[in-house]
């Protein structure tokens, strides 16, 4: 294997052990630290025939944590949806979620491998895992979902606009799905939790400005 040691004194051990310990949340096991070293190597090997060391490397990118990232980061599926449900808000059963989203990829993936594509092919064009998580946790009661945009809004909404949004997208929903329409499909054309939740809010607080004059 090639050996290299950088101006540091480090040894390409060294260097793939301190990218692992830069890791949030580490999931890599001594094996991917081994399998990172050994392509850390052989990258370093192929540019040395271009007179380019690691520490030439080392001024424009960090390659040993791009080896230990790459060699990671699609060796466990439930790592990558624990790291997509980090980067939401908590909201419902985040266990249930994750565990459906796993089982959701793994069943992607399967089916994406007969056409020649894996996980590192889609992370080149989509963030497929967080997809997966998106995915699962929207499907989450009604609540949550007004909740969601709730949090999105300059102005936190009461519980009792909540609460009226919450009926109001349940009855309209129970109205579209005498069309064969559910909440998956008009998400994908217009944003009705917002929705609900706005009128009633104008709703609510224009009563509550004709009560104050009328007082």
């Amino acid at each position: 294997m090639y050996e290299y040691t950088d101006r540091k004194n480090r040894t390409l051990a060294d260097r793939i052990d301190d990218a692992a310990e830069r890791r949030p949340a580490p999931h890599g096991s001594e094996q991917d630290r081994a399998t990172a070293q050994a392509l850390l190597a052989d990258m370093l090997q192929a540019a040395a025939k271009h007179s380019i060391t690691l520490d030439a490397l080392d001024m424009v990118t960090d390659l040993p944590g791009g080896c230990y990232r790459a060699v990671t980061r699609s060796s466990d599926l439930g790592a990558r949806i624990n790291t997509a449900a980090e980067r939401r808000p908590t909201h419902g059963d985040t266990e249930r979620d994750k565990a459906a989203a796993t089982a959701l990829l793994a069943d992607m993936l399967q089916a994406a491998a007969k056409h020649g594509i894996t996980l590192d092919t889609f992370d080149w064009v989509a963030d497929l895992p967080s997809t997966c998580y998106r995915a699962v946790a929207r499907h989450r009661e009604l609540a949550d979902r007004i909740n969601d945009v709730s949090e999105r809004r300059r102005t936190p909404s009461t519980e009792e606009e909540k609460a009226a949004a919450t009926a109001l997208l349940a009855d309209m929903l129970q109205a579209a799905a005498q069309h064969g329409i559910n909440l998956d499909a008009l998400d994908w054309v217009t944003d009705l939790p917002g929705g609900c939740l706005a009128a009633v809010t104008s709703k609510l607080r224009t009563r509550a400005v004709q009560w104050a004059t009328a007082s």
